[in-house]
């Protein structure tokens, strides 16, 4: 009896419950989400080789986040985390690129949806990977919106049109309903024009390098071609920008802009050194947050659904590991708002590479150290004899080579070693960097006596939090992730032949992971 009305009390609160929803009026969303960028190439943070003025008027009219991260060095993965606000380990065949995300984890596009709000993405949602087994799920981006395309899009840029997408989103957009959009840039990823360097405004010698590259006219010109699709990428938020203001919707449109993972170059992307974890992350809302303030609390991508939510005034799943920033975004103070938030937990499984390599690690962060934890002693780069050319070539390779090619071309030259230990040669079992005196993260402290205390302390942090979020890489729970690393491995070596679902056919973005 007492199953019989509850059952009945639910039947009669249903229609109810679906017309609230209708009705939600919370403010709108938008996701901007570059692939493959780190914070220093935004010129908020006052480092950038080249202006990224759309991103910084997000900077100015709301907040600017200096420690941004994005919770893997990986897409998939990284991009999972933000939907689902769990760290990238909690999310099974999830935290691996080229898996998939279980159904079983909702995302925040399912759950605004559910809400009332008119919700979509355009460009590259979550991925690369493949479809959820069971079925249940299309996408976990939600509703694709890529039908519009460039006809002859310059060399190396996608030819999704993403502002005529979002033009199309918008105006089926029911009148009474807030929307959540997703605009995922498949800039400034591979591949690149190899003229970019010519269009970003500053000569080549303007252009930094990290530490951790060699600086030879090849690799000055290989970032050129990168920046220069930075440049593209940031315009297109512009644009995105100016289409709401002219409607009328920038007011009460919650902005966050950021990117997935770190710049890919060596010791960035799918490496936890800052490069390739630490990103861009700024967010406004002019309606009411307000502008000009530069936070300094870490945030990391799990934290984003969260603080969706919040500000869509639905509850936050208690399952989720990350935590609102909603009062951060909303307060009236700077620097460090709220002292908890003083380090970050990153991590790696996978990003396309074959035995032997392995680079399986994870990281933590504070203000001055990261404490790095790798769980294999393999080299990170393979050498291949057929790559070498004689040293004759060297100055003229140096001219036109990027940094990988460089190096296999001349394994041996002596201004390179310094570099090939760097990318190439087995990473240690511990790592630990003072990056305020040392940001491009090049002298390992971790056997340093002097140090011993903190990283003792930080690995304690680490492994507490790794304990708290039930990481298999610490409670060795470790079945499902070597299961997927068997399949995405397989799918490795059979090119991906299978038809990726998440990533439109059309753009010429090369393929992934690289």
């Amino acid at each position: 009896m007492k199953h019989t009305i509850t059952l009945l009390t639910a039947l009669l609160f249903a229609p109810l419950a679906v017309s609230q929803a209708a009705e939600t009026k919370g403010p709108n969303i938008l996701i901007v989400i570059n692939d493959d960028q780190s914070w220093l190439e935004c010129s908020a943070y006052g480092n950038s080789s080249v202006q990224t003025p759309a991103f910084d008027r997000v900077a100015k009219a709301g907040a600017l986040f200096t420690r941004g991260y994005c919770s893997a060095p990986s897409c998939a993965p990284a991009r999972a985390a933000l939907l689902t606000g769990r760290n990238f380990w909690e999310l099974e065949q999830g935290a691996f690129i080229q898996a998939w995300l279980p159904a079983r984890f909702a995302t925040l596009p399912e759950r605004l949806e559910a809400a009332g709000y008119h919700g979509g993405y355009t460009g590259k949602g979550w991925g690369p990977g493949v479809k959820e087994p069971t079925g249940k799920r299309a996408d976990p981006a939600g509703k694709a919106w890529n039908s519009v395309r460039i006809k002859s899009p310059s060399e190396g840029i996608s030819n999704v049109d993403y502002t005529a997408n979002f033009t199309q989103f918008l105006d089926a957009k029911p009148q009474n309903k807030p929307f959540y959009f997703w605009a995922g840039l498949f800039e400034p990823h591979h591949p690149h024009a190899p003229d970019g360097h010519l269009k970003i405004g500053v000569g080549l010698e303007a252009v930094k390098i990290p530490g951790f590259l060699p600086d030879t006219p090849g690799v000055r010109r290989a970032r050129g071609d990168y920046l220069h699709e930075v440049q593209h990428a940031d315009r297109t938020l512009g644009t995105l920008l100016k289409l709401l203001e002219e409607r009328g919707e920038l007011h009460n449109t919650l902005v966050i802009v950021t990117a997935d993972n770190g710049s890919p170059i060596p010791r960035a992307k799918a490496n936890v050194y800052d490069w390739g974890v630490h990103v861009p992350l700024a967010m406004m809302w002019p309606a009411r947050a307000l502008a000009g303030r530069t936070v300094s609390d870490f945030v990391g991508f799990p934290d984003l659904a969260p603080t969706i939510l919040e500000a869509a005034g639905l509850p936050v799943p208690p399952d989720m590991s990350g935590r609102s920033v909603l009062k951060t975004l909303l307060s009236t103070s700077s620097d460090r708002v709220d002292p908890a938030r003083d380090f970050t937990v990153n991590g790696v499984e996978w990003h396309g590479n074959l035995p032997p390599i392995d680079i399986a690690a994870r990281m933590i962060r504070d203000d001055r150290f990261q404490y790095i934890v790798n769980y294999s002693s393999t080299p990170r780069g393979a050498t291949n004899e057929r790559a070498r050319q004689p040293e004759d070539r060297y100055a003229a390779n140096a001219e036109k080579l990027d940094v990988l090619p460089l190096l296999a071309a001349h394994p041996e030259r002596p201004e390179l070693q310094p570099f090939i230990q760097l990318i190439m040669a087995p990473r240690p079992r511990e790592e630990l960097y003072d990056c305020v005196a040392d940001p491009d993260q090049l002298q390992n402290l971790a056997d340093r006596p002097e140090f011993a205390e903190v990283k003792a302390k930080l690995r304690a942090r680490l492994e507490t939090y790794q304990r708290q979020t039930r990481d298999p890489r610490i409670t060795g729970d470790m079945a499902i992730y070597e299961q997927t690393l068997k399949f995405v491995q397989v799918r490795k070596a059979a090119g991906y032949a299978d038809t990726d679902a998440h990533k439109p056919k059309a753009p010429k973005k090369g393929p992934e992971p690289k």
